[in-house]
């Protein structure tokens, strides 16, 4: 599990160690460099699965180095655990890759909408993925419907313990009364989704925006089904788990969601960490923090588990970060100056 990673030459960051947690979460105005931490996290990946570390849609070498550097310098980061450190850089089109990496799963704030169908993955002996937008959530889904998940993620509504009825009864907190089918077509490399019988396309975004946030930690979490694996890519998948951890990234996990679903969904996220799966998560909602923060306080997490992280930006466009401290009870040390304060701002106003 990382415990730190240290980003230099990297868009708003030229130099600044970042401690990481089980539960780390990244807030901020827009355009502070929260996105960007997660951006180097994944770089730091893909070097070393072998992929292009430079990410679609970010732009060249040139685009992405720190202006607070000069025009020659190395983009580094450096990731690290208990155990071991490992160092990525980049420059000039010549990339130096770590030598290790946990096993990642990224999910983009941009994930998919309602859509009557979604492709299924092809692959090769590879393992299970969800995509960076989601859209391979129904091929992962029906390839771990019958893993194990952990008894610390159980739904006391779940019919059983398999990923299919614990991921049903986690949507019910979002929208109570939900009925999940779903079915893949591999003849024409597709997939079929309904929500209480209906197609995703009459139901609204929130339920097709969290389905692959739920998936992702209910089955990353999850371990082989009770009869043993059946597939070729398990064995290999609960072995990188085991040696590598499983990071998962996810980008504004509220988007859509109603408050009480938002801090339903802070309790999963924490429920997940406690279940070994280290999760960064970009967010602006208050009502997730509070779901965390109320783990903490049920003692589903201690609180030097879980790090707050609240990210500004400089005059010289350097992005700086706060970290109060949270305590068993829930509470923040302080709160910085636009962490999550617009409601009591919005409330002294009109009470004026």
């Amino acid at each position: 599990m990382l415990t730190e990673i240290e980003i230099n030459g990297f868009k708003s960051f030229k130099s600044k160690q970042i401690p990481l947690r089980p539960l780390t979460l990244l807030c901020g105005l827009n355009n502070s460099g929260k996105s960007s931490v997660i951006q180097a996290l994944r770089m730091f990946c893909n070097s070393y699965q072998g992929d292009s570390p430079l990410l679609t849609g970010h732009g060249s070498i040139e685009e992405i180095r720190s202006r607070l550097v000069a025009p020659t310098d190395a983009i580094s980061f450096s990731c690290r655990s208990i155990e071991k450190s490992a160092t990525f850089s980049l420059n000039e089109n010549v990339s130096v890759r770590p030598d290790w990496a946990p096993l990642s799963c990224y999910l983009s704030a941009d994930r998919w909408g309602p859509k009557i169908l979604h492709p299924l993955d092809r692959h090769l002996g590879e393992l299970p993925s969800i995509g960076d937008h989601g859209e391979y959530v129904i091929g992962f889904l029906d390839e771990l419907r019958y893993l194990i998940v952990p008894d610390q993620l159980h739904h006391e509504l779940a019919q059983g313990k398999i990923l299919a009825y614990q991921l049903e009864a986690w949507l019910n907190e979002i929208a109570p009364g939900i009925d999940l089918f779903y079915e893949t077509d591999s003849k024409r490399d597709s997939t079929h989704i309904e929500f209480n019988t209906f197609r995703p396309t009459n139901v609204g975004f929130g339920l097709s925006y969290c389905l692959p946030i739920f998936a992702a930690i209910l089955g990353m979490a999850s371990t082989r089904p009770a009869t043993g694996w059946e597939s070729s890519w398990g064995p290999k998948w609960e072995a990188e788990k085991s040696n590598r951890g499983m990071l998962v990234m996810i980008e504004n996990p509220e988007a859509h969601l109603h408050p009480s679903g938002q801090t339903a969904l802070g309790r999963l996220i924490a429920l997940g960490a406690k279940c070994g799966l280290q999760l960064i998560i970009e967010t602006q909602s208050d009502h997730l923090m509070d779901g965390i923060r109320l783990a903490v306080k049920n003692d589903v997490l201690t609180p030097d588990q879980v790090a707050f992280h609240y990210l500004s930006m400089t005059k010289e466009g350097e992005t700086n970060i706060e970290t109060p401290k949270l305590h068993a009870n829930g509470k923040l040390e302080y709160w910085p100056k636009g962490f999550f304060d617009q409601t009591l701002i919005n409330r002294t106003n009109l009470a004026r």
